[in-house]
């Protein structure tokens, strides 16, 4: 029987940052590499049209829900709402899930997925 892809929902976890204390946020956390690689490339490239989409891209493909409000009410969970949260917030989000599920997880005792090392691992000993 093949393995079956599936998408994994995960809570943000903002301890770390007790400004955000009280904040839910639910996200996909197991979006393709294609997703993840886009939002690192457009985020960092300086240029404000690909910064944008990657924050569409974000409330699109990956943010599932929240529980923000503003002085209209509830701010809708995607791509338009995340444009219309001030960058600090937009920001911290961003940040909190590429922390959380872009950090390779090792599986106790054993590799996860026949990988030997981490992510992180290879990064470091390739370069």
């Amino acid at each position: 029987m093949p393995y079956k892809l599936g998408a994994t929902e995960e809570q943000l976890d903002f301890s770390s940052k007790p400004s955000l204390d009280g904040l839910e946020v639910r996200v996909n956390a197991d979006v393709p590499l294609s997703t993840f690689f886009d939002l690192q490339i457009w985020l960092s490239s300086g240029d404000a049209m690909q910064m944008r989409d990657a924050f569409v891209l974000f409330g699109q493909k990956i943010l599932l829900s929240w529980d923000l409000e503003d002085d209209d009410g509830q701010v809708p969970a995607d791509g338009a709402g995340m444009l219309s949260l001030p960058m600090s917030l937009a920001m911290a989000i961003l940040e909190g899930w590429t922390e959380q599920v872009g950090t390779a997880k090792k599986a106790p005792g054993d590799s996860q997925n026949g990988i030997s090392q981490s992510v992180g691992e290879l990064i470091e000993t390739g370069t």
